[in-house]
């Protein structure tokens, strides 16, 4: 790996988050800020004489929650699509197998893909992070007061669960997104 050609530092405010929008428009519009995922890649410690443990290289990547700042509309529209996307989840319990099958082209997933682009000085993005299979878990509380300023704006937090995620760079050739890492997910889940 060599050292970058590109010697700008990333902006806070140089990102845009896309999530469905055909089924999520106004989430993606509201989004204030958004924290990136950590990664632990959990050891497998083994003891030995005298020596608490030694860690051994793990067999898997554990992902923290992604968390999303998103301003509040009037409507509360935004703050809709997230507690719709929940409770559809939840009452998919509800329906039969074949009715989800006829109705699956008619109800939005219950995942969905979040991409995180990565924008340059230029607000051209130039790297997309791809969190794969997102769930929403949790809304945060929403606080109204009658004392606050009228510059400050109501907003509410929502993080999501995800598969993986995989960080794609833009080809300078083709102007196409690819991925650059020789990283693969193998296996089944189960």
């Amino acid at each position: 790996m060599s050292l970058t050609n590109n010697f700008n530092y990333l902006q806070p405010t140089g990102f845009k988050l896309v999530i469905d929008r055909t089924n999520y428009p106004n989430l993606e519009f509201f989004v204030q800020d958004f924290t990136h995922a950590g990664v632990i890649m959990n050891t497998a410690d083994v003891a030995y004489k005298k020596i608490a443990a030694i860690p051994f290289i793990g067999d898997k990547l554990t992902y923290n929650e992604m968390l999303a700042n998103i301003i509040l509309d009037e409507d509360m529209k935004s703050y809709r699509e997230m507690h719709t996307w929940m409770r559809r989840i939840l009452d998919q319990d509800n329906i039969t197998p074949i009715d989800r099958f006829k109705n699956k082209t008619q109800r939005p997933p219950a995942q969905s893909d979040i991409t995180l682009s990565i924008l340059n000085s230029s607000n051209n993005p130039i790297v997309r992070i791809v969190y794969r299979d997102c769930i929403p878990t949790a809304l945060t509380d929403i606080q109204f007061q009658s004392t606050g300023g009228g510059e400050s704006f109501i907003s509410f937090g929502a993080s999501f669960r995800f598969t993986y995620f995989d960080i794609l760079h833009k080809d300078a050739t083709t102007g196409g997104f690819v991925d650059g890492d020789s990283f693969s997910v193998t296996g089944s889940i189960g």
